[in-house]
């Protein structure tokens, strides 16, 4: 037994949840997996069910949860039924490679002063052109590619928060800190947004971040299970709740970087303001951005509708039987060379996406 926990929240995805498991039951390592389920009650027999195809696997499975509960509830009280010395949170639309779990737990057993350890993410969707052809594409993720080690609990913060890219919550992460970072964030947040942002700034505050030279995590792009997008921290200005709700985020924070060092609330507050200035200004000028290329798309809409038939019908012509390609290659992504030291986790990765997206004849 590995002492390390995977913890999969799942809600309405027994495909995704027979996907993660089938993969992690391929591999010789028995990590303690702990499934939180708040999904209806037709998908939780469906998942029963799948589970007992997974006899190899140390499973515990949580049903308790109602459909309307928030994830970080979830979360927060699905970590109580964990005892091993470390923890990863798997989404069910994921995948954490064992290699990486284990390079981080490594690293952690020996550098006390690391809060956490992760690796390099890809990401992958699968690509719907038409009723005849579907495509599972793949692509290196934009996101934070690098350690923060700096000494001072204030400066990781005001690093990661300011240029913020990557969510810690993936991450293997010591229990007991885990657990306390969750108890926190039940208390101080409400909403996916601030949910995310929260506990990851909490773990810059305990501790530093690794990023280990190894292929860690595979990430889905699709929408969320429920089949809405959430609401952004905009959204929040806009409808009058973004105050309050920040107060709550800074509150906590500026109370976790006093008790880890020698700085005043004052200071804290401005530190924590400065920081996220940069990152909504960051933020809005993306959407912005955005906005822009809609608008110039809708000025040209007829030619672009025109395009747009023209290619379609060269398309159904090209494709006369319906088929799916596994794989389309980004020039960004190598990983299916078998040179590529992170071949064997990208392939059994892949191996796991394809035998779940087959399209029938």
């Amino acid at each position: 037994m590995i002492n390390c926990s995977i913890l999969i929240p799942t809600f309405n995805r027994p495909r995704h949840l027979s996907r993660i498991l089938s993969y992690y039951n391929g591999f010789e390592e028995n990590y303690n997996v702990i499934i939180a389920d708040s999904s209806s009650a037709e998908n939780k027999k469906i998942n029963k069910k799948s589970i007992l195809l997974f006899a190899n696997l140390d499973i515990q499975y949580i049903d308790k949860y109602l459909s309307k509960i928030e994830l970080l509830y979830k979360l927060s009280d699905a970590l109580s039924y964990i005892n091993t010395k470390y923890s990863v949170l798997c989404a069910d639309d994921d995948f954490i490679t064992p290699n990486g779990i284990n390079k981080s737990i490594d690293f952690l057993e020996n550098n006390e002063d690391f809060s956490v350890a992760l690796g390099d993410h890809i990401s992958f969707y699968l690509k719907n052109e038409n009723k005849r052809e579907e495509k599972i594409c793949w692509d290196s993720s934009p996101y934070l590619d690098k350690s923060i080690t700096f000494p001072e609990a204030e400066s990781r913060l005001a690093s990661h928060l300011s240029d913020y890219q990557l969510t810690t919550l993936y991450a293997v992460h010591r229990t007991d800190l885990l657990k306390i970072i969750f108890k926190d964030t039940v208390k101080f947040a409400d909403d996916d947004r601030f949910g995310e942002l929260l506990p990851t700034m909490l773990t810059l505050i305990y501790g530093k971040m690794k990023h280990m030279n190894v292929l860690y995590c595979a990430r889905e792009i699709i929408r969320d299970s429920s089949g809405r997008t959430s609401k952004n921290f905009f959204d929040f200005i806009n409808n009058g709740t973004y105050e309050k709700k920040y107060n709550k985020f800074r509150e906590c924070l500026v109370k976790a970087l006093v008790s880890k060092e020698d700085i005043s609330k004052e200071k804290a507050q401005k530190l924590i303001d400065k920081a996220m200035n940069k990152y909504l200004g960051s933020s809005m000028f993306k959407l912005k951005l955005r906005a822009g290329l809609i608008a110039g798309l809708k000025r040209i809409n007829g030619l672009y509708a025109l395009l747009k038939k023209f290619y379609n019908v060269y398309r159904r012509f090209k494709t006369s039987k319906k088929k799916i390609s596994v794989l389309d290659r980004s020039p960004a992504i190598e990983y299916d060379n078998q040179e590529n030291p992170y071949y064997e986790d990208f392939i059994r990765i892949k191996e796991a996406v394809e035998g779940h997206y087959k399209i029938d004849e």
